[in-house]
C-alpha cells in the first residue's frame, strides 16, 4: 500500500511531499485501515479511486474524494491519484532496474528507501506541453536534493538509534526497521 502526500506548493524550491509504502498482509479492510491510520492524520484530505476498501477507509477522515476509473474519470478538478500511481511506477522501475529482486521479508526496507528517495526531490519549474489536439497541460520539473542536504532527513530519522560509519565511508543506522520520514 502506498501513501503519497502531495506537495503543498508547486513553486521552485518546494519539497515533493512525503511518500510511504508498506506491505499489507492479508489484504483485509481492518489491516488496511490500521496501516493508513498509523501513517495519516485524521484531518487529512484523502484522494483515491473508487475501490470499496478505499471508500471504507475514507469514512474515518476529514475529507475523502474519489475518481471513478471505471467510467474513464482520471482527474476531476484537483482530485486525482496520479501522485500515488507515479510512486507505484517508481517502485516497479526501481525493483526492475536497481534491485532486480526483493525478498518478501525485506520488502518494507526497500519500500522505505524508495519513499526516502521520492521525498528527496524539489520543484525546479514547470513546462507547458501541448497534445496533438492542441490541449495544453503543465508538467512539473523535479530535481534531486543534493546528498549533503539529505543528511538532515537521515539524522532526523536516526534519533534514538545507533549510527556507525560503514567501511565504505557511508553511514549505517542500526535499528530493527529502517525508517525514513
Amino acid at each position: 500500500m502506498a501513501i503519497v502526500q502531495r506537495p503543498t506548493d508547486i513553486i521552485p524550491g518546494s519539497s515533493a511531499g512525503d511518500a510511504r509504502a508498506t506491505v499489507v498482509t492479508g489484504l483485509s479492510l481492518r489491516a488496511a485501515v490500521r496501516v493508513v491510520a498509523t501513517q495519516v492524520g485524521l484531518r487529512a484530505h484523502l484522494m483515491s479511486d473508487e475501490a470499496k476498501a478505499f471508500v471504507a477507509i475514507g469514512e474515518s477522515f476529514a475529507a475523502h474524494e474519489t475518481v471513478n476509473h471505471s467510467s474513464r474519470e482520471y482527474v476531476r478538478d484537483a482530485v486525482h491519484v496520479n501522485s500515488a500511481e507515479g510512486f507505484n511506477a517508481r517502485v516497479r522501475r526501481t525493483i526492475a532496474g536497481v534491485f532486480h529482486h526483493i525478498s518478501p521479508e525485506l520488502a518494507d526496507l526497500y519500500f522505505h528507501e524508495i519513499g526516502f528517495r521520492w521525498s528527496q526531490r524539489v520543484v525546479t519549474g514547470q513546462a507547458v506541453r501541448k497534445s496533438r489536439s492542441g490541449k495544453e497541460s503543465k508538467k512539473i520539473l523535479w530535481s534531486r536534493v543534493p546528498p549533503a542536504l539529505q543528511l538532515m532527513q537521515v539524522f532526523r530519522a536516526a534519533t534514538g538509534r545507533q549510527m556507525r560509519r560503514s567501511h565504505s565511508g557511508g553511514i549505517t543506522i542500526k535499528s530493527a526497521v529502517a525508517v525514513f520520514g
